[in-house]
C-alpha cells in the first residue's frame, strides 16, 4: 500500500537554543522536485505562530503573508528565523526566513491575529463559484508524462471543473482560468496554515493558453479570511496579465458553506 504523505507532518519543527526553528522540508511536497511555494509559506507560518506563542502574544492565525521567494530551496534540512516586528492588541507583526546553505531562499512579512469560523461579514463582492459534482471532476495526477513530477498531487485532491481542462486554446482563444475543488487525500481537517498551502496548490493558470512548463513564483501574497468549514474547499485560479515574461495569477478559496476563507496573489515568471 502506498503511503499517503502527510502534510501536517511535513510542518514539524524544532526549536533551537537561539531561538530560530529546524524543519526538514519533505519531498512529499515538492513540484519538480523542488518545495512546493504555498508549502514553504506554511512552514513560515508554523514557525512564526510558535515564536509570537513563546512571546506571550494570543494572535494564533497568519491573516496576511507577502512572500518573496528569492530561491528553490532542496527537500532538505533548512533553518527558519523568526523576527517579532511589532506587538499589538489586535495583531502581531512577524518576518521570518527561510535560510539554506548559508542563504535566505525565502523572506516573509507576516501579520498575525485572531480569526473567527463565522466572521460577520458586511460586505462581499465574491460570491462563491459553483462548480460539477466531485465525482465529475478530473483529478490531477502527480505526472502526466513520466518526465515532469508534481509530488504534492499525490498527498493533494485536486478535482478540476471538466470545463477548465482544455489546455490547447492558446494565447487567441482560451481563458486562462482554472476551477476545481481541494482538499487533503488523507482527509486532513484544511486550518489557516494548510490554506496558505491551498493558495498556491492548483496548476499555473496560464495551462489554458499553452504555457510551456512550470511557472516559478517571484512573490505571493496571502489573505486568510475566515476558518473555514469543514470539507473540501472550492477553488478558483486566473490570470489577469501576461506581459515581458511575466504573468499575475490571483487564486480564491471558499469553503463548502460558500465563505471567501483565503486570497492570494502572485508575480510569476512564465514562457511560451
Amino acid at each position: 500500500m502506498v503511503q499517503i504523505p502527510s502534510f501536517n507532518g511535513a510542518l514539524d519543527v524544532t526549536p533551537t537554543a537561539d531561538s530560530s526553528y529546524v524543519v526538514q522540508l519533505s519531498p512529499d511536497w515538492t513540484v519538480g522536485g523542488k518545495p512546493n511555494g504555498g508549502y514553504l509559506m506554511s512552514i513560515l507560518a508554523r514557525c512564526a505562530g510558535l515564536a509570537i506563542a513563546a512571546a506571550g502574544q494570543h494572535h494564533p492565525h497568519c491573516v496576511i503573508s507577502a512572500t518573496s521567494f528569492i530561491g528553490s530551496p532542496d527537500p532538505t534540512e533548512a533553518t527558519v528565523e523568526v523576527e517579532i516586528l511589532r506587538r499589538g492588541l489586535g495583531a502581531t507583526q512577524v518576518r521570518a526566513v527561510l535560510r539554506q546553505g548559508g542563504g535566505v531562499l525565502v523572506d516573509s512579512s507576516m501579520t498575525f491575529s485572531t480569526l473567527k469560523q463565522d466572521p460577520e461579514r458586511l460586505y462581499d463582492a465574491l460570491p462563491a463559484i459553483q462548480l460539477p459534482p466531485m465525482a465529475e471532476c478530473v483529478r490531477i495526477p502527480a505526472s502526466s508524462d513520466g518526465r515532469f513530477t508534481v509530488s504534492v498531487m499525490d498527498g493533494t485532491m485536486i478535482l478540476m471543473d471538466p470545463a477548465t481542462m482544455d489546455w490547447s486554446q492558446g494565447l487567441s482563444g482560451g481563458l486562462a482560468e482554472l476551477r476545481g475543488w481541494a482538499s487533503f487525500t488523507d482527509d486532513q481537517p484544511i486550518d489557516e496554515v494548510a490554506l496558505l498551502y491551498l493558495i498556491d496548490c492548483f496548476p499555473p493558470a496560464t495551462f489554458p493558453l499553452s504555457s510551456k512548463g512550470w511557472v516559478p513564483t517571484i512573490q505571493l501574497t496571502a489573505y486568510v479570511r475566515a476558518l473555514p468549514a469543514p470539507g473540501p474547499v472550492r477553488v478558483r485560479q486566473k490570470a489577469q496579465v501576461i506581459e515581458g515574461g511575466f504573468v499575475d495569477e490571483v487564486c480564491e478559496i471558499w469553503d463548502e458553506t460558500g465563505v471567501l476563507v483565503a486570497q492570494g496573489t502572485q508575480l510569476a515568471k512564465v514562457r511560451f
